[in-house]
Formats: C-alpha cells, structure tokens, sequence
C-alpha cells in the first residue's frame, strides 16, 4: 500500500518538497508499513507558507461573506465527490476499519465546511 503525495507540502497552489527537511515515515498502523516518505518543515518552507498566506489574505478579507460560503460550500462537495478516496487515505494514516471512515471522516470534515459557510 502507498499513500505518497507528488511533494510534502503545498503552498500558494503548487506542490513544494524541501529535501532539508527531517525525513517523516509515515506508517500505515496495521502492519507498520511503510506508506509514504515525507519531509519535515525547514524554516524557509514555513516561511514561504506565511508569505502566501499574507498575499492571499487581502482578497480573501474584501469578499463578502456569500462569496467566502460559496467556497466553503464547494470545498465540501469535493470532499464528499472524493469520499472513497479520502476515507482509504484517513484508513492507512489511522489504521481504522474502511467501514468507519466512509461513513465519518471526510463527510464530518464537509459537514465542517457546510457549516462555517452557513
């Protein structure tokens, strides 16, 4: 099994992998293997995700509330479109049954979003 993501992090839209960083395993709990190799945060990754972040921050302050919903709302509906995908991914990161995570995990987590867009 394998759970590897095209880079460690994501930043202002694009994948960004920063090799400096600390070597992250991250283990799928039911058999301890191996299912993705990750790198830990250099201080100049988090500074680059702060930088986006306050680039970004403006546009998101000057939309009106409807608007802010409105990609609340749509950020809830891939979580729910991408549910079988999602839940096998939260099944290897826990170890949990694929039986509990389709039914809870990302629908509680568009359940979140639907709710702060109300």
């Amino acid at each position: 099994m394998k759970a590897q993501p095209k880079a460690s992090h994501f930043i202002d839209g694009e994948y960004v992998e920063d090799t400096d960083g600390t070597v992250i395993e991250s283990l799928y709990p039911a058999t301890g293997e191996v299912i993705a190799r990750l790198h830990a945060a250099t201080p100049a990754i988090v500074e680059k995700a702060i930088a986006a972040a306050k680039r970004a921050q403006p546009e998101w302050a000057a939309m009106s509330p409807t608007a802010r919903g409105r990609i609340l709302k749509r950020a809830a509906e891939i979580m729910r479109a991408r549910n079988r995908e999602l839940s096998e991914l939260e099944t290897l990161d826990t170890g949990k049954p694929i039986q509990e995570t389709i039914v809870a995990d990302p629908t509680s987590g568009a359940d979140s979003f639907e709710f702060s867009a109300a």
